[in-house]
């Protein structure tokens, strides 16, 4: 875009021949490479802040596949924020051996429990 600009002000100055017109033009160039500068640095500085919360959003993911590797939901807000608390023998093969995993959801303090395999 930058070059773009440059050889309209080439033709611009051939054209013309005119140091009033090269000085208008350049100034011009000037005024929008300065605009362009400074949406470059808006766009690093987005670009910035959108890296720093990828991060924050891979730590949570890593922090919800060691606390919560089979992907349960909260029984009472949905939440996949959940972290294994305790277990307690299944209500109905309990007997058997089968056990349930209870898991306390961090977002609403509900317990909710899953069968374990």
């Amino acid at each position: 875009m930058l070059e773009t600009l440059l050889n309209k002000v080439e033709a611009l100055i051939n054209e013309r021949g005119s140091a009033v017109v090269l000085r208008e033009h350049l100034a011009l160039l000037r005024a929008r490479i300065g605009q362009l500068e400074r949406e470059n640095a808006d766009l690093r500085a987005q670009a910035q802040q959108a890296q720093v919360h990828v991060e924050q959003q891979g730590d949570q993911l890593r922090r919800f596949s060691q606390d919560n590797p089979e992907g349960w939901c909260c029984d009472a807000c949905g939440s996949v924020d959940i972290k294994r608390t305790g277990s307690r023998p299944d209500p109905t093969f309990g007997r058997l051996g089968v056990k349930q995993a209870a898991m306390t959801c961090r977002p609403c303090g509900a317990v909710s429990y899953f069968t374990l395999d």
